[in-house]
């Protein structure tokens, strides 16, 4: 019985001390600058052309992270500190079809990498490109940096 009661305890303050969002907003913050972090080193990889045997390395990550990104928004976590706009949470069906762009275009990475065509790459990391544009720009706040 002192085991239940504990358990129950221990669901009620961890519920408690996440209802803010905050947990929610940490991993959202950490998974985001991850796929910024890829989409950086795609990016010097075709510009430099250097290790673009790592490159596979890259789009397949993006692709990975992109299955969870849709998910990272969830009502509540949208703290204080956050770049995400409140359209997220006021136009749900809108920030779906954005992501779902994402997805399609994360994908389209993965597939271009895999083909080992150069020409596959090229558009698909521009398409990449302007799916992450369209979200940013209906979805996160601006900076000036």
């Amino acid at each position: 019985m002192k085991s239940l009661i504990a358990i129950v305890l221990t669901l009620a303050f961890t519920s408690a001390v996440f209802a803010d969002g905050e947990a929610d907003f940490k991993y959202r913050q950490g998974v985001m600058r991850t796929i910024g972090g890829q989409m950086t080193s795609m990016a010097a990889i075709l510009r430099g052309k250097v290790h673009m045997e790592n490159f596979k390395i890259h789009a397949h990550g993006m692709a990975e992270l992109a299955t969870i990104a849709p998910h990272l928004f969830p009502a509540g976590s949208g703290v204080d500190k956050s770049e995400a706009l409140p359209a997220i949470w006021d136009n749900p069906d809108e920030f779906k079809a954005a992501m779902d762009k994402f997805v399609e275009a994360a994908n389209g990475i993965s597939a271009a990498a895999d083909s080992e065509n150069p020409g596959d790459i090229g558009p698909a990391i521009q398409a990449l490109g302007k799916a992450c544009k369209g979200c940013h720009d209906n979805f996160r706040e601006e900076h000036d940096d």
